[in-house]
This record gives structure tokens, sequence and C-alpha cells, in this order.
């Protein structure tokens, strides 16, 4: 090899060893090891689909310390197929060693995150083999990076608040950061809290397609430096990578979106909301288990 040639190759080699160092320092900067979990979870159901090739992600939208939003990802690599479940934040559930309370006050418990982990799978009865959580801040600043988010808006959307004050137009339009935040978080209309996963599935399957798009791939440093501050997850290394390679494949136009109903309910002046146990199992059946027969579903599919 002739000595520029040499040069080249080492000058190759070390920006892939620096690519590879810097993206290491960036995943031990998101990797989030909570040990040991709660010490009397809920147990899980056993799984009549074990030989299935499925993994199911709990995620999660952070205001302060409480979990705004609240999603179970479920991939099934043998079926190619990958459905998005929303769950009400208000939700009245079993928590382990606590008793009834709202899903969204667990985050606020010591090790948190384990408990929301164990709750909701003592609700699905399925297990959740990783987690990925994220605040407010960074969400916003994630849209930024990207340049903000085309988004048809439905409706007016305002909301007069002192600390999250809404105020958007109907209509298709370019949504900052702080827009998509407005977006993400109105309810106050007929829909409420419902209306507000719906369009919380929808923007998350916007800006998925916007991460894939070959534009953005000059903005990778700074999406993967800002989650770096942001997000938290358990997935060791080999695993978001290969997540990554999986969900680059996806058609997320064939992500089955489902948002588990409820009725709302007061007891001791706490508004909750007391989810439909027959929609909730047969939700668990057809999206996370992956049973598929003739049965009509009768989730609230989007």
């Amino acid at each position: 090899m002739k000595k520029g040639g040499r040069y080249a190759f080492a000058l190759i080699l070390l920006a892939a060893l620096s690519v590879a160092t810097w993206g290491c320092s960036v995943w031990l900067r998101i990797y989030d090891n909570p040990g040991i979990a709660n010490s009397s979870p809920l147990p899980q159901a056993s799984n009549p689909n074990q030989e299935k090739n499925i993994t199911n992600i709990l995620l999660l939208g952070l205001d302060q310390s409480r979990a705004d939003t609240i999603m179970v990802m479920s991939v099934n690599e043998d079926a190619g197929k990958v459905s998005l479940i929303s769950i009400p934040r208000d939700a009245r559930v079993e928590i382990p060693g606590r008793g009834q309370d709202k899903l969204n006050h667990v985050m606020g418990y010591k090790d948190g995150i384990m408990q929301m982990k164990s709750t909701l799978e003592g609700l699905l009865g399925v297990p959740l083999q990783h987690y990925v959580f994220t605040n407010f801040e960074g969400f916003a600043s994630l849209v930024d990076i990207l340049g903000g988010v085309e988004v048809d808006v439905p409706r007016r959307m305002v909301h007069l608040s002192v600390k999250n004050p809404i105020n958007l137009r109907a209509g298709k339009q370019l949504l900052s950061g702080e827009q998509a935040l407005q977006y993400v978080r109105f309810r106050s209309d007929a829909e409420g809290d419902f209306g507000r996963m719906r369009r919380q599935q929808e923007f998350l399957k916007l800006v998925s397609a916007e991460l894939l798009r070959p534009r953005t791939l000059l903005k990778l440093p700074r999406l993967l430096e800002e989650a770096a501050t942001h997000i938290r997850t358990d997935m060791s290394l080999q695993q978001l990578l290969a997540f990554s390679r999986r969900a680059a494949k996806l058609n997320l136009e064939e992500v089955v979106t489902v948002t588990l109903p409820g009725q709302g309910i007061n007891i001791n002046s706490v508004s909750y909301v007391r989810l439909d146990k027959a929609v909730l199992q047969e939700t668990v059946r057809r999206y996370l288990l992956w049973q598929e027969d003739d049965i009509s579903p009768t989730s609230s599919q989007q």
C-alpha cells in the first residue's frame, strides 16, 4: 500500500473509531440501570405465545415527576407487525405494595420506573422487556432540531393557562417544539384525554417518519446529544442498535394504534378512569399476544 493510501486508511479508521466512541458515550448517558425492581411486584401472567418473537417496550413522556404520556409498543418480528397501545394516565390501577391509585402518580414513587413497569405488567398480563422515557423539555428540543414537524391541526386549539397555555390555529402547518407540546397536551374538547392520546399516537408516527428521512442524517449528532440529555432507556447498546435497524424497516402507515377506553369516575373527590376490562383483554390478546382469529376487534383502533 502506498504511503498516501496508508494515511487515508488511518484517517478513515480514526474517524470510524471516533464515531464509535462518541456513539458509546451517548449510550452511556442514556442508559438507565435501576437495579432490582420493586420487592413485591404483581405476578406476570404466563404468555401462551412465548415461541413468538415479540418485544414489548414501555414508552413514557414525563411532565415533572408524573407520566403524562403512557404507551406500550409491541413489535411482532415474526409477523412484521407493530402496535402502539395508549393507556389513560388517569386509569385507576393496582400498584404493587400500594393498592389502587392513579396510573400517572406511579413515577413519583421511589423506584418509579420499575414501579410503573410492574404495575403495567400486572394490568396487561404480559412482560415488558424494555422501557424508554423522556421529559417534555427534551421532546420539544428534538422537534426543534428536526426543524419542526408538519401537522394538520384538525381544529382551533385554545386553552388559557398561566403554566401551559395552548393557542394553535386549525390547518396544515409546521409546528415548532413548543407548538408540538401544545398539540399533544390539548384536551379541552369533547374528546378530552382520549383525543389527546390519539393525537399523541399520530404525532409520534409523524416524528418517526421525519427521523427516518435521509435529510435527518446530517442532524444526527445534535439529535443524539439532545437524546443523551433527556432520554433514558434500559436497552443495552447492542439491543438499541438492533432495535434501530428494525425500526428503520417499519412501514409506519401499518402500525396499529389503539387507545384503551374507560369511564370517568370520582372517588373521594378525585377523578379517575375505570378501564373497560373486556376491551382491555381483547386488546392484549390481539395486539400484545398477537393472537389472530375471526373475532371482530372490539378495541378502539384508530
